[in-house]
């Protein structure tokens, strides 16, 4: 008997925003590459903290998933955001350059405690994701299983 895992609350194509394809493979870099990139596309030089909140929470549909994906990974480390924003200046204005994003994303924070964090965080996100669908699947499997052991009603 072979079970298949899929995501939970409908397709199985459909990836829920927390365990997306694309989420699944950001990391510090990747994220700051995709943020540079939309800044340079939409003539920014500079964006805040507040702003990254906006399109990590875009519902508008103008701003590409992988963006809102990138905001998302920048929301869910904060101190990742941080050390971009300080990496040229003394103390955080949550005002970064793109210059700092493209920083980050050459590997500035590499082998740092910033991103030995935000990789650990991100591995308890996962497994944590994964031990809940693994939960529900065993648990609808029971109910089924005790179901079937009922005894029929006389």
């Amino acid at each position: 008997m072979s079970t298949t895992v899929s995501p939970t609350g409908g397709n199985p194509n459909t990836p829920s925003s927390s365990t997306s394809a694309f989420d699944a493979k950001l990391d510090i870099a990747r994220s700051s590459k995709t943020i540079a990139d939309y800044m340079r596309q939409n003539g920014k030089q500079a964006i805040t903290k507040q702003e990254v909140s906006q399109l990590a929470n875009d519902t508008s549909g103008k701003v590409p998933s992988d963006v809102v994906e990138a905001a998302k990974y920048m929301q869910r480390h904060p101190d990742v955001f941080t050390a971009i924003e300080t990496h040229d200046v003394a103390g955080a204005d949550e005002l970064s350059g793109v210059w700092n994003f493209d920083w980050a994303a050459s590997g500035g924070l590499k082998g740092t405690p910033t991103e030995a964090i935000a990789r650990m965080q991100d591995t308890f996100d996962y497994a944590i994701a994964k031990s809940a669908q693994i939960t529900e699947i065993t648990t609808a499997s029971k109910a089924e299983l005790d179901s079937t052991k009922q005894r029929p009603s006389n």
